[in-house]
C-alpha cells in the first residue's frame, strides 16, 4: 500500500472524531441572536392557542374526532403513546375515529395544565398534561387511571394556529416521585 492512502486511512477517523465533538476543533455556523421579545407570544396569539387546546378537550370528550382535527394542519404527524406514527391531518382522523369508536368510546380526558411558549416567529409549543380515565386497550389490557403528557407543535399562517406535531407519554408516577426524591437530597 502506498503511504498516501496510508495517510489518507489514518487521517479519516481523526477528522471523524474533530468533525463529531463540535468543541470549537470545526468552525460553527453562528447562532441567530433572538430577543427576548421575539420569543414572546403576543396575548392574542397565546389566548387562539388555549382555545385551541381547550376545544380538543371538548371534541375529545365527546368523541368528535373531526371536531378534535380542525385544529390540525393537513400535513401534521402525530405520535400516539405507544410510538406509532401517523402522517397527515386524515391518517390521525382514521386512527382517532377508530379508536374512539372501540377502546375510547367512554374515555374521559381533563386538562390538568397547560403551558404555551413560543419557539420562533410564527411557531409554539404546548405542552401540556391530561388526567386520563382508565380504559382497555386494543389489545384487551386494562389501563388504569393517570396522566399523560403531550406536547404540541403549532404553526401560524393565513388560517390562524394549526398544529403540525403531536406527541403523548403516559407519566410514570413513580419515577416522577423518585425523581424528585432525588433532588431534594
Amino acid at each position: 500500500m502506498n503511504t498516501s492512502k496510508l495517510i489518507t486511512i489514518a487521517l479519516v477517523p481523526l477528522a471523524s472524531v474533530l468533525l463529531l465533538r463540535g468543541d470549537g476543533a470545526v468552525a460553527q455556523q453562528p447562532r441567530a441572536k433572538q430577543t427576548a421579545n421575539s420569543l414572546q407570544l403576543s396575548a392574542d396569539d397565546e389566548k387562539a392557542i388555549r382555545d385551541i387546546i381547550k376545544d380538543q378537550e371538548t371534541a375529545w370528550n365527546k368523541h368528535d374526532m373531526k371536531a378534535y382535527m380542525e385544529s390540525y394542519r393537513d400535513d401534521a404527524d402525530a405520535i400516539n403513546i405507544v410510538g406509532m406514527y401517523w402522517n397527515g391531518k386524515a391518517a390521525i382522523l382514521k386512527h382517532l375515529s377508530d379508536y374512539h369508536a372501540t377502546s375510547f368510546k367512554d374515555l374521559e380526558e381533563t386538562l390538568d395544565e397547560v403551558n404555551v411558549h413560543s419557539i420562533g416567529d410564527g411557531y409554539a409549543i404546548a405542552i401540556l398534561i391530561w388526567k386520563v380515565g382508565e380504559f382497555k386497550a386494543p389489545n384487551g389490557v386494562h389501563i388504569p387511571a393517570g396522566r399523560h403528557r403531550s406536547t404540541q407543535v403549532l404553526a401560524k399562517g393565513t388560517d390562524g394556529w394549526k398544529v403540525v406535531h403531536f406527541h403523548n407519554t403516559t407519566i410514570d408516577e413513580a419515577a416522577l416521585k423518585g425523581a424528585a426524591a432525588e433532588s431534594t437530597e
